[in-house]
Formats: structure tokens, C-alpha cells, sequence
């Protein structure tokens, strides 16, 4: 494919979370489609691999805990159509110290969607389940319906589903490096180093790489380092799915918001910080250091104290793509119809990347989305986030 150009209708550049679900969203529709990845698919230097992400109805926003019961349903309706099971109930946890409001507002978030859920107090979030010890005072909220996604399985099963549906009409292209997007050309033009691939409308997917690959953007994302630690406490089986939930933990400042979730596939129980510095995306440091595992020891002292005395059996790395307001951008690009930005930001977006993609697809197809709400217009042309 050296110094070839290929011109196609639909081009997707990505295939994370978001631009496999736009992905398999339009060779379903029976669109011709190319996707295009800068590495191997399924490979782990961005924002979307690992066994699980957390999905959750648990939002204090009230703009995302009203868009979670529609992408739990396009979860489903992926599931139906791969005829497996991606998700697992697992239950969740969401829990504030007394001076925070965080807990309160999931709450309210919960009820006025007539989300099951109970709340408690540390000590009764105790009593429930005892593998947390969780201040007294500390505020509490358990749902039910929480669990977790399957995250590599997502993105395999809709890569496979794209090339079921679109056979000769999907085209998957990896280890593409993308030297530039032309905006300048009839219509945008992907240079790589294997050619250039030409496009009637171009979905933008490519999570910390969307700044530099298109510095026009009129807000500033800004790629976060996450580091990520697994501990095999013993028995394990006491952390196992069914007797322990996915939990947030969010502190008093944002150096003190943690998550995690259950063992599962025979590693340890995740447990990271919710944040990191900003890094560059094709340097970043994936050596976990003594510092940021004394500090995740140190929240689970407090909270999960037999998991802070257990070794750590994994860790991992993965960015985060931060908006200034940390919502989504999902739009066209200023003054374009044929480029479509598909960013869900801020450590947020696994969850609801399946919708995502259908909105993207929407907008590339027809120019409007299904659900065409505040979320998606909080977009790109907000020149005030």
C-alpha cells in the first residue's frame, strides 16, 4: 500500500472504544466503512484495553445519569446481537467523605430516574459488606445494576460483528502511522506513512492523539496519564464478583478520588487514582513507582484495610483525554459537515463509548443524531468550556 491513496465514504481513525462502536454502528447500517489504527488492534497504549471498565447509573451530573439508561440499552442490544454476555452485575458502591455533597447528589440522580438503589453510612456500609471499613461518618450509596464491562471483549466483538455485517464493505487498516489530516483538499485526507486515505465524512476517534492530529480544535484536550494497580489479597475469593462490588471513592480534593473493582480472570482487585499528570501520548511512563503505590496504600488504609497489606499482583497504564470541563465532545468540526470529533473525555467515556458510536455514526450519516441532546452540543464549537 505504499504511497497509494484510497478513497472511501466512511473512514474511521481509531479503534478504541469509540471508533470500533462507530465502526460496527455503520457496517450494520450496511455502509461502506474504513477504519484506520495508528498501532495493533487491540493494542494497550491508549484509553480502552483491559479485562473491564466500571458502568454505573451512579452520576452526580444529572446530564449523564439521564444518558446512562440509554446506553445501558445500546449495550444490551449489542450483547443481543453478538449473543454474549458483555456485561456483569456486579453492584456498586459510591461513598464521600461528610463534607462532600457527592453521594447526596448521586442520590438524588438515582431516585429522579427510579434507579434501585439504597443509602447508607459508613457504618452501615460496613455492616453490608465487610471487606470495606470505610469511616463511620463517611456518606454512602449502593446500586444495584452496577458492574462492569468487559472492555477488550467489547471492542473484539464489535470489530467482529463490523466485518460480519459489512464483509467486502469494511475495511480494517492497523499500524497506519497517521503523519497528518489534511483539512485543506476537497475532502479530508488522512496522510499516513503507507499512502493517504481519502474521505466523504471522517470520524475523529483517536483519544489522545485528537489534539495534535487536529490543533484547529477550539478547546484544549489535554492527555492525562492513569496508573492502575491490581492487589491479590488472601483468600481472594472474599474480593471474587458476587461478593464484592465496583466501588468510587471520591475524597476532598481530586488527588483523593479513587475506584476499583472486583478480581477477575485470575488478577487482582483494581484500584486507581481517578486522575493523573499530563503526558505526551507517545511518551509516556509505564513504570508504576513507589510514590503513587504508597499513596493508593494509603487510601485503602482508610478504607479497604486487608487489601492495603496485600501485594500488588499487576499493574497497568492507560490515558485519559481531559476536556476543561470534562464533558464529552462529540460534534462536527468548526465550519465542517464531512468531520465528525468523537472524544468522550475525562475517565467517563468507556461506559457510554457504544452510544457514542451510534452518534457518531448518525452524524456522519444523516447530520443529526438520534440523541441529539446538551451532551453532544457541549461540543467541540463551545469556545467557553
Amino acid at each position: 500500500m505504499a504511497n497509494s491513496t484510497l478513497s472511501r465514504e466512511f473512514v474511521v481513525l481509531g479503534a478504541g472504544a469509540v471508533g470500533s462502536a462507530a465502526t460496527y454502528h455503520l457496517a450494520r447500517r450496511g455502509r461502506s466503512t474504513t477504519l484506520v489504527e495508528q498501532f495493533e488492534i487491540g493494542h494497550d497504549r491508549g484509553s480502552s484495553h483491559g479485562s473491564a471498565r466500571i458502568i454505573r447509573h451512579s452520576y452526580a451530573d444529572p446530564l449523564y445519569a439521564g444518558l446512562m439508561p440509554r446506553a445501558f440499552e445500546v449495550w444490551r442490544a449489542l450483547e443481543a446481537d453478538a449473543g454474549r454476555s458483555l456485561y456483569i452485575r456486579t453492584g456498586g458502591v459510591s461513598i464521600c467523605p461528610p463534607e462532600s455533597d457527592y453521594v447526596a447528589r448521586v442520590a438524588a440522580n438515582l431516585a429522579a430516574g427510579a434507579v434501585s438503589h439504597r443509602r447508607m453510612s459508613g457504618a452501615e456500609l460496613r455492616r453490608a459488606v465487610p471487606q470495606f471499613q470505610t469511616p463511620e461518618n463517611h456518606d454512602a450509596v449502593f446500586e444495584p445494576d452496577a458492574g462492569m464491562l468487559l472492555a477488550a471483549d467489547c471492542l473484539a466483538v464489535e470489530l467482529q460483528l463490523a466485518r460480519a455485517y459489512g464483509g467486502d464493505r469494511t475495511t480494517i487498516l492497523d499500524r497506519r502511522k497517521i503523519l497528518r489530516i489534511d483539512l485543506e483538499a476537497s475532502r479530508p485526507t488522512l496522510v499516513t506513512d503507507a499512502g493517504t486515505i481519502v474521505a466523504d465524512k471522517l470520524i475523529v476517534a483517536a483519544g489522545a492523539w485528537v489534539a495534535r492530529l487536529l490543533p484547529v480544535l477550539p478547546v484544549a484536550l489535554a492527555p492525562t496519564r492513569q496508573w492502575v494497580t491490581y492487589f491479590r489479597p488472601e483468600p481472594l475469593e472474599a474480593y471474587a464478583i458476587g461478593r464484592f462490588p465496583v466501588f468510587i471513592a471520591m475524597g476532598n480534593d481530586r488527588d483523593h478520588d479513587f475506584y476499583g473493582m472486583p478480581a477477575h480472570l485470575g488478577v487482582g482487585v483494581k484500584v486507581a487514582r481517578h486522575g493523573g499528570p499530563l503526558v505526551d501520548p507517545d511518551q509516556v511512563d509505564r513504570v508504576v513507582d513507589d510514590s503513587y503505590r504508597d499513596l493508593v496504600r494509603a487510601f485503602l488504609r482508610q478504607h479497604l484495610p486487608a487489601l492495603a497489606a496485600s501485594p500488588i499482583d499487576l499493574t497497568e497504564t492507560c490515558l485519559y483525554t481531559m476536556s476543561p470541563d470534562e464533558h464529552f465532545r462529540v460534534d462536527f468540526l468548526e465550519g465542517r459537515t464531512d468531520v465528525i470529533v468523537a472524544s468522550p473525555c475525562s475517565g467517563h467515556g468507556f461506559k457510554f463509548s457504544c452510544l457514542v458510536g451510534a452518534v457518531a455514526a448518525d452524524l456522519a450519516e444523516t447530520g443529526q443524531a438520534e440523541t441529539a441532546d446538551a451532551a453532544w452540543k457541549l461540543g467541540v464549537t463551545s469556545k467557553t468550556a
